[in-house]
């Protein structure tokens, strides 16, 4: 770390240092070695200080007593991405039968992801929208100034615990720090937590229904296309996707993603590699895809939002990181997926490495 006073290097440290003793994968250690001691402790102190001006420190609970708090409102906003909304809700199920009652305020996009969740009874991007009978404890995500603002607007009086706080800057494993902070809050034992900590999500009625009609056919793979960022999007599926036709074993590919996965699509279907195609991209919701993805035998995603919806279903995934985004910061032992990583861009990752770990999942399957 940046050499500097020891009080300030141990307020600064705790920043990027995690309120439990689990060990979380991180690259924290390369973060503290380049960040401001000054810089983080002005920010931590600036968020402190506004709970603080606006007379929430009284409110501040050391746990959640589950016989007293009954009615219980997660506040998770400013959190745009679909995979780390999964990842930091996931722990969401420590409460499950806990609690009468966990309800969700998050941002409006974010919502269908939970409209049909089994642990969340009310999900919102309003608090005018919640049930008007109020909550007994906020679990507040983070103190970036949009959790807060909430907060200190709607819900002043309501006491509250912190759940990622001040930690902030380190590329962290997600899912698992809300496991080993909620278990932390309500203490749980930790022993288990990692057979467990995984993103979930449910499904509607009506988009089962929608991917049930398609009839995939046994043993297809998915295939998500396209990603937001240059070096997370894998342009290289054409070679690993001949390599798959050469088996003889694969009866289908689904080709699966958002808009941006589009042009790819179109260079797929015009290399005629040798398999049937059901092009699906573009074309559904989030927990269509997740439904679809649910009756494949295989998924191959690189790092993205599609990633993080097929580890909440029984499929195993091929997964593709690069550059800083280690696979441990994404995924954990209960995710069922082999991970491979590129130096600079997913694009550095050999097809045959892909193939070879379809492949792998494959064979493993029974006949």
């Amino acid at each position: 770390m940046t050499a500097g006073p020891g009080w300030l290097a141990r307020y600064a440290g705790a920043t990027w240092t995690p309120p439990f003793p689990q060990d979380l994968p991180s690259n924290a250690q390369a973060f503290a070695s380049t960040a401001s001691p000054w810089k983080a402790a002005r920010r931590r102190a600036l968020r402190e200080l506004n709970l603080a001006w606006h007379g929430q420190g009284p409110l501040l609970q050391p746990r959640i007593d589950t016989a007293r708090h009954r009615r219980v409102l997660w506040i998770h906003q400013g959190t745009p991405q679909v995979g780390d909304s999964l990842m930091d809700l996931a722990a969401r199920v420590l409460l499950q039968g806990r609690v009468e009652r966990l309800d969700l305020l998050t941002d409006a996009h974010l919502l269908p992801l939970y409209r049909s969740d089994a642990v969340f009874s009310n999900v919102a991007a309003s608090a005018r929208e919640l049930p008007a009978d109020g909550y007994d404890l906020v679990l507040l995500h983070s103190m970036a100034s949009r959790s807060v603002r909430d907060k200190l607007r709607h819900f002043r009086r309501v006491p509250f615990v912190h759940l990622q706080g001040c930690y902030t800057g380190p590329e962290f494993n997600r899912t698992l720090f809300g496991f080993y902070r909620l278990a932390q809050l309500m203490d749980l034992p930790g022993a288990v937590l990692e057979a467990v900590a995984r993103p979930t999500m449910q499904t509607s009625l009506a988009e089962q229904a929608a991917i049930a009609a398609l009839a995939i056919p046994s043993g297809a793979i998915a295939v998500a296309l396209g990603g937001v960022r240059d070096w997370r999007t894998y342009t290289r599926w054409i070679e690993v996707l001949r390599g798959l036709a050469a088996t003889g074993r694969v009866p289908h590919i689904v080709l699966i993603g958002a808009d941006n996965g589009l042009a790819m699509r179109d260079a797929i279907v015009a290399a005629e590699i040798g398999l049937p195609l059901i092009d699906r991209v573009a074309r559904h919701s989030l927990g269509e895809v997740q439904a679809l993805i649910d009756r494949c035998a295989l998924a191959l995603c690189a790092d993205g939002g599609l990633l993080h919806v097929a580890h909440t279903t029984g499929t195993p995934a091929v997964a593709l990181f690069a550059g800083e985004i280690l696979p441990a910061y994404r995924v954990t032992s209960a995710n069922r997926t082999t991970s491979l990583h590129g130096p600079r861009q997913v694009d550095d990752i050999d097809p045959e490495a892909v193939l070879a770990a379809a492949l792998s999942w494959l064979n493993a399957a029974p006949r």
